[in-house]
């Protein structure tokens, strides 16, 4: 009965009379199911013209506000290359500093060449912020970023070993290696031993030898800074210590090291424990002490 109405109501003749001034009035004869169509078509083209518009502002504000982004970070990019750029300078001023204080020139002198240099990362940081934002290489910026802190810590620490070499130029005992690094028995010495890796040859040993049981501790042989931890080539983690006036010490094989680059660290703090990381065999220490660039006999420095 509902569908019998509803289908007498649509089929109802609707006499739509238009009247003009200049013509004669005209009359449209039209049912219910064309004026309701006539009416849905109007509203879904009103419907739809609004969606265009509402999407076309949505996208001249987002267009806007990444131009706005990118011209901040156009800013930033700037600020970063001038900041790189000093940086730069200051190794210059190193350099002039320690000639002037007569101290060993350039930042490598000290370090043992297990610790490899990393090289200078060339990266057009204004350059990237030039694509679209989502084009944006995140590994990129970051990688860029953590070069830059890693120089800034080295060069603090260099600062620090001109400041300390400047205040005990006239007593400079606190700063040479004079302890025992390890309370751990003396396995192996200084200069050619067997190679231990059971290959028939010999082998020139830049250092010491210390064996003790695991996580044992590892103590700083004199006062200095922290050049450098972390994994180095044969030798696992280590821990490489400048002392000034031409001193240096690196601890190897260790675990759970205790200190970072840029700390400055007395003789006899713990600086790690007793392991057997990287190419060992066994839970020792391997012990080095450095002069003016050169390895020098470790036993020479402590009773």
């Amino acid at each position: 009965m509902i569908i019998m109405n509803i289908g007498k109501f649509l089929r109802q003749r609707v006499d739509i009379l238009v009247m003009a001034q200049t013509h004669a009035p005209v009359k449209v004869k039209m049912n219910m199911f064309s004026i309701i169509c006539t009416l849905a078509f109007i509203f879904l083209i009103f419907a739809s013209a609004c969606f265009v518009l509402i999407r076309s502002y949505d996208y001249q504000m987002t267009r806007a506000d990444n131009q706005l982004i990118k011209a901040k970070l156009a800013l930033i990019a700037e600020e970063l290359a001038r900041g790189r750029r000093y940086l730069e300078l200051t190794r210059n001023t190193d350099l002039q500093m320690r000639q002037m204080l007569g101290m060993d020139g350039g930042k490598n002198v000290n370090k043992p060449k297990v610790f490899e240099e990393e090289k200078q990362k060339t990266f057009d940081f204004a350059g990237i912020f030039k694509k679209d934002v989502g084009e944006i290489d995140e590994t990129a910026y970051k990688g860029y970023l953590e070069d830059i802190e890693k120089a800034a810590k080295a060069q603090l620490a260099s600062f620090q070993e001109i400041a300390w070499f400047y205040a005990n130029k006239k007593n400079s005992s606190d700063f040479t290696p004079s302890i025992r690094p390890s309370n751990g028995r003396l396995t192996s010495g200084y200069g050619y031993r067997l190679n231990p890796f059971g290959q028939e040859d010999t082998k020139f040993h830049q250092g010491l030898d210390f064996a003790d049981k695991p996580d044992s501790p590892i103590v700083a042989a004199a006062n200095g800074v922290v050049r450098q931890t972390g994994w180095a080539s044969g030798f696992g983690q280590a821990v490489l210590i400048d002392h000034g006036f031409g001193y240096s010490t690196l601890y190897a094989h260790v675990t759970d090291i205790r200190v970072k680059a840029g700390d400055s660290v007395k003789r006899g703090d713990k600086i790690a424990t007793m392991g057997t990381t990287g190419r060992s065999t066994g839970v020792h220490l391997h012990y080095e002490v450095w002069k003016d660039g050169k390895p020098v006999n470790p036993r020479n420095y402590f009773k």
